[in-house]
């Protein structure tokens, strides 16, 4: 029983840099109970401690740790996991969520000292397909021993609930589907009139490994080497923007542009005719969300809890499959004219399933099981 009549709730999160973790903790704090007061642990400051502190967050909820994605860099983690229990000791949180992978060793391993009630949201497995398969087996039994820690697992999509049910059905009973959701936007953020000589396609990620924008920029080269007029913008940061230029440049096409980073998309989406991502892997992307939300079309592969995302608005695309992609880029095109459909869809099903409310109000009910004020 806490003298301020107030819980206190610990996020963990590995980076406070921009990508969809960050917006998932931001849209969950949003509608976070007033009855609970968060804290948070992250690597560095960024711009996640940024954004909380235009929320209001007291500085003096941030704590930061040096935290490392290397899951072979044993210093490290050991030090984040030592400073990390000084941290709670000097709190007293009573609830732990934690986010990432790197995020939830550090979740796992002081949730089972201090035995503080922890949950853990998957924003995709670590062992799910398109990894190589020694990750996969590794981050299996790495799992195997954090999941017996955690008294709640919520996973993004109904594909991670069942993927993580069936490698770890010990623990299937603590896994729960909580689809990620978002705020809503005004009338004047979403499409209203889509293009009748031309495609314009748009992909907003972090450029890693995992994204794979090149075989979007292929595709898209493609088809305009056959005659269509279709251009794809692309709006990015991370690890492999120059190698993602130097793609782009390689290919002498001038329907096919990086534009910049960019942190709010809002303002931006309604300018084109169609959404796409094609990872190799994925949760459940923040940004197809906020794709629908703008009404737009679909074009993403078919990984993860994405195609939990399609329902008579867009099309999924084999994983790495150039071919593939460029033909439902063809059908996207010869339906220009019908494409206002697939972008009502798109707002359609956002509203009825990936709102912010449904999202907070499932986790909030997670929470409340395990504190009392």
């Amino acid at each position: 029983m806490l003298n301020s009549g107030k819980a206190k709730i610990l996020y963990i999160v590995t980076t406070s840099v921009l990508g969809g973790v960050a917006k998932y903790l931001l849209e969950m704090l949003r509608y976070l109970p007033d009855n609970l007061e968060p804290y948070f642990i992250m690597d560095a400051p960024g711009y996640l401690s940024d954004e909380l502190e235009k929320m209001g967050i007291n500085k003096d909820n941030m704590f930061f740790v040096q935290m490392t994605n290397s899951i072979f860099d044993i210093k490290t983690h050991i030090e984040a996991n030592k400073k990390a229990l000084e941290i709670i000791k000097q709190i007293k949180p009573d609830v732990i969520h934690c986010n990432a992978t790197t995020g939830a060793i550090v979740g796992a391993v002081c949730g089972a000292i201090t035995k503080i009630p922890t949950v853990y949201t998957v924003h995709g497995w670590p062992f799910t397909s398109g990894l190589a398969l020694w990750k996969q087996i590794f981050y299996r039994i790495l799992e195997f021993f954090m999941c017996a820690v955690y008294k709640k697992i919520i996973c993004v999509s109904e594909y991670d609930r069942q993927i993580g049910s069936k490698a770890l059905p010990m623990y299937k009973n603590k896994m729960v589907a909580i689809h990620n959701g978002i705020s809503n936007v005004s009338e004047e953020f979403r499409k209203q009139q889509f293009s009748s000589d031309e495609l314009k396609i748009v992909m907003i990620s972090r450029f890693c490994p995992q994204k794979d924008p090149y075989t979007l920029i292929s595709a898209v080269d493609k088809v305009n080497k056959e005659g269509l007029n279709v251009k794809l913008d692309l709006f990015g940061y991370g690890p492999e923007l120059d190698r993602v230029t130097e793609f782009i440049d390689s290919k002498n096409n001038k329907n096919i542009s990086y534009v910049g980073e960019i942190s709010d998309v809002a303002p931006v989406l309604k300018n084109y005719d169609v959404y796409s991502l094609i990872s190799i892997y994925e949760g459940l992307p923040i940004g197809i969300i906020e794709g629908m939300r703008a009404g737009l079309p679909l074009l993403v592969s078919d990984v993860g809890g994405n195609s939990e995302c399609i329902k008579d608005n867009g099309y999924l695309v084999y994983r790495q499959d150039v071919d593939d992609c460029a033909e439902k880029i063809k059908l996207l095109w010869d339906n220009r004219n019908n494409i206002s459909q697939l972008g009502q869809n798109s707002r359609k099903y956002f509203e009825e399933e990936f709102s912010v409310n449904q999202m907070a109000g499932k986790t909030n009910r997670v929470y409340e099981e395990y504190y009392e004020v």
